[in-house]
């Protein structure tokens, strides 16, 4: 009994230690609740936060949003762990302090056009006719003032200054609108309200980005963008004349340790949100690996180069996370607990032999010893040794398993022989009985 419980309490052993191993090493619980960095109120990100929050509680991933300035600041909080995903400018990432690596890339979502509207006398752009004037240059932290800085600085102009005003979107729509500044900064979608009250005032003019070959050189994480007259507003016939913008890329940034399949159920949702194309983007062509200028996530790289793990591809978030729970749980269990099972009938035949073997050299070593016996007294004492053995070996058949059953009563029986030539020696001997 005490063996089986020892070998019972080993199996408990392995199992725990099994099951530790697999959550240290194998992929974690996929998270049922995850932060999400958007941007400013009423901005693109703020909207395509929402519609992500509301396609991720369908499927079970609970989607917590966190409005920030934008690109930079979402940056940081993902280098604090305040979030796990955030909506990123494409150019941004060196702005940030990454020495470790703890960012991933998961995909370039849609182009984020540069939208640089002035009053006033027509400036090209080389912006110089924008010198000594006031300029929004987007809130502080957001993606719109690195590009600003950035554009400035590449064309020689001031990069800081009192002339330079770190406001958010709205608050620069404002002013341009009331005159208080004579140019503004803005990277967002076409469909940002700010940009679409500000292309429909004939007061305020779009810079149009004629060399834009030069331009995506010089800053790599640029496109050129070139809009057609009235794509934007057929109605309204916006823009009005053919512009060219230049226009990073919106990203999705994660941590390095965000979960796999999170990866993979977030990426399947920018399929549906983004693959359709826009005005501006031809269908299919989001997400994408190209633009980003982030290290990539691996199981972003693997989403975007063969599509969905078969697992995603049939089970819904929930299910997937109950499937990945049990596959850390059973695992251990099948591979402790199975081979046990196996092994255990030869165990316990092992044993066995080993209690009947030991017994068995007791009775040898009784049957010569009373062969050796010199008179009554040794034999009595070899007899009362024999009957001890005796009780143990009708002890075994309550602990021996029922294969065992045999060996035991034949030991009986040869225990019940020697016993017999002990007791017939002792009555020859003319010794009474012990």
């Amino acid at each position: 009994m005490k063996g089986r419980l020892t070998l019972w309490a080993v199996a408990a052993g392995l199992t725990v230690a099994f099951v530790g191993l697999s959550l240290r090493f194998m992929d974690p619980f996929p998270p049922n609740r995850i932060v999400l960095a958007t941007g400013q109120p009423g901005g693109a990100y703020d909207g395509f936060g929402r519609e992500y929050q509301s396609r991720l509680a369908r499927e079970g991933m609970r989607v917590e949003l966190r409005r920030t300035a934008g690109s930079v600041e979402n940056l940081e909080r993902l280098l604090r762990g305040e979030v796990d995903v955030a909506f990123v400018q494409g150019g941004t990432y060196p702005l940030v302090k990454d020495p470790d690596g703890r960012l991933r890339g998961m995909a370039a979502l849609y182009h984020e056009p540069l939208w640089i509207f002035y009053r006033g006398k027509p400036v090209t752009d080389d912006l110089r006719g924008l010198a000594g004037r006031r300029i929004a240059i987007g809130a502080p932290g957001s993606g719109t003032e690195a590009i600003a800085r950035a554009l400035l600085e590449g064309l020689g102009l001031p990069a800081t200054g009192p002339n330079l005003l770190a406001l958010p979107n709205a608050d620069a729509r404002g002013q341009l609108e009331a005159g208080g500044i004579d140019a503004a900064f803005f990277v967002s979608s076409y469909r940002d309200a700010n940009v679409a009250a500000l292309l429909r005032r004939p007061d305020v003019h779009l810079l149009d980005f004629r060399r834009d070959v030069a331009f995506s050189g010089n800053f790599r994480y640029l496109s050129a963008l070139r809009i057609s007259p009235g794509l934007l507003d057929l109605k309204a016939d916006l823009p009005r004349e053919p512009v060219t913008v230049m226009a990073p890329a919106a990203l999705l940034v994660c941590r390095e340790t965000l979960h796999p399949r999170a990866v993979e159920q977030i990426l399947s949702v920018a399929q549906v949100v983004h693959g359709t194309g826009s005005l501006l983007d031809p269908p299919g062509r989001f997400p994408t690996r190209n633009g980003v200028d982030v290290p990539l996530h691996v199981a972003a790289d693997s989403y975007l180069a063969r599509g969905e793990s078969f697992l995603s591809r049939v089970l819904p978030y929930w299910a997937l996370r109950w499937v990945i729970q049990l596959r850390v749980l059973l695992l251990p269990l099948v591979a402790i607990w199975v081979p046990l099972f196996k092994i255990l009938p030869w165990l316990l035949r092992w044993r066995g032999n080993r209690v009947l073997e030991r017994h068995y050299a007791l009775l040898r070593d009784g049957e010569a010893s009373v062969a050796a016996a010199a008179g009554p007294e040794a034999l009595r004492t070899e007899i009362t040794r024999l009957e001890a053995l005796r009780g143990q070996i009708e002890g075994l058949t309550r602990r021996l398993s029922l294969p065992h059953q045999r060996d035991v009563y034949q030991c009986r029986l040869h225990i019940a022989l020697v016993l017999n030539e002990a007791r017939d020696r002792l009555s020859r001997t003319g010794g009474a009985p012990p």
